[in-house]
């Protein structure tokens, strides 16, 4: 049996690639399109690939008389109307640790080009100026991160303060006890959950 599998949204193309290696999938590789198209092609598919750009609402999903997975290449799955997929029976499947690491890596991007006054420096540059007194900034070398949700994205941002050199202190009062013993154990000295300290 073959199942027909539209991809939109700009999918990444090695995701793709997994897809189309499967000899019983037929891999429909289509830019975002219009609402109103979008409804007339849906019913001619088993399974719908993409990201924030397309809205899975009920309109949609009414017309998707085969559909038995929406996948969101993404964390969130705020544009698709779960509760109408859920009562149809159409499997909605998002990729919560798919930009972990990039968000993470962005806010050390951000925190140690606002420490290190580097956009100040690049317009600085721009204007044919270089105001070295004024572009000192300050390492983040011990100085203390404080993580208020420690989800995947809070602990890879602590991974990565603890080999700066900071101090990371965390809290998450919907992680339990023994995952933050697990952190302080493993060199986030003042990882808490709550105002007091884990011990190993």
């Amino acid at each position: 049996m073959t199942y027909r599998i539209l991809v939109t949204d700009e999918i990444d193309a090695d995701g793709v690639a997994l897809l189309q290696a499967e000899p019983s999938f037929q891999v429909d590789v289509v830019p975002t399109l219009p609402p109103a198209e979008l409804q007339e092609r849906i019913g001619e598919y088993d399974a719908f690939i993409g990201r924030s750009a397309t809205r899975v609402n009920d309109a949609l999903l009414k017309r998707a008389s085969r559909l038995r997975v929406v996948g969101r290449a993404g964390v969130g799955v705020d544009n698709i109307a779960i509760d109408t997929a859920t009562a149809m029976g159409i499997a909605v499947i998002n990729a919560p640790a798919g930009n972990t690491i990039a968000v993470a890596e962005l806010f050390f991007a951000t925190l140690i080009g606002l420490l290190r006054h580097v956009p100040a420096a690049a317009h600085s540059m721009r204007d044919g100026r270089w105001d070295r007194s004024k572009l000192l900034g300050s390492e983040i070398k011990g100085r203390t991160l404080v993580i208020v949700g420690v989800g995947r994205i809070g602990s890879e941002v602590a991974t990565r303060a603890h080999a700066f050199g900071m101090d990371v202190a965390g809290y998450d009062p919907y992680v339990g006890d023994e995952r933050f013993a697990r952190c302080a154990c493993a060199g986030w000295p003042r990882w808490t959950r709550r105002s007091t300290r884990p011990t190993c």
